[in-house]
């Protein structure tokens, strides 16, 4: 019978991850911008209904960090199930789930005495600040105006109801190739898990339901 490493389910729910990152960015990417142009993940991926695949994921992450006795990751996957949970245009909640959860991940992933280990983390490390540069500049570089499409073309008759791009300001701020430093580091922070994994750790429940024995009766001698 064929039993699957945890080392080898982990990198195919990594495969996956990507696959669904691609395909949301894909779509939501012509409706943020009007064009295919790399936006931020977390918008892709809050949009229906990659959402509800997203939360999904992240609840099997949840369940499958529990074979890694880590009290950290647990808490990071939670994290970023629940940041998923809210919308990330109303509250800064969002982002707030995001950086705890990744600080977690990435401080319980820290290497061991492993050479491609340690490239792998501090890669992921560089493009990790080289995102947190570009998003806070999104913000506060750009300065983008308060924009809902529609919103928009009916206050000042701009444009044609949702079918051209937004104003400047908020073309910088969504639409940029600098968004790619957030896919390699969310994408390679969950692969940094493959090195805590344990080499020979198989996929398979551990439970084990056990029936209680039989309790023989006893009978003791009658004292007079």
């Amino acid at each position: 019978m064929y039993i699957m490493l945890y080392r080898h389910f982990w990198l195919i729910g990594l495969s996956l991850l990507i696959a669904l990152s691609l395909i949301a960015l894909w779509e939501v990417s012509y409706d943020t911008c009007g064009a295919h142009v790399p936006i931020l993940l977390s918008r892709a991926l809050t949009t229906d209904p990659y959402r509800g695949l997203t939360l999904a994921f992240c609840l099997v992450a949840v369940a499958s960090s529990l074979y890694l006795n880590s009290i950290l990751l647990i808490a990071g996957f939670f994290g970023f199930f629940s940041a998923f949970l809210v919308s990330m245009f109303q509250t800064t909640a969002h982002n707030a789930l995001i950086l705890v959860s990744a600080v977690f991940v990435m401080y319980e992933c820290y290497p061991q005495d492993n050479t491609a280990w340690k490239i792998h983390w501090w890669l992921t490390t560089v493009v990790g600040f080289v995102c947190a540069g570009w998003l806070t500049y999104s913000v506060y570089g750009c300065d983008p105006v308060e924009y809902d499409c529609r919103l928009y073309y009916a206050t000042t008759q701009v444009g044609d109801n949702c079918t051209s791009p937004p104003p400047e300001s908020v073309q910088c701020s969504r639409c940029s190739w600098w968004y790619i430093s957030e896919y390699v580091f969310f994408w390679s922070m969950y692969g940094l898990v493959y090195w805590v994994i344990p080499v020979n750790l198989v996929w398979r429940d551990q439970v084990q339901l056990l029936k209680a024995a039989p309790v023989r009766a006893t009978t003791s001698p009658l004292l007079f």
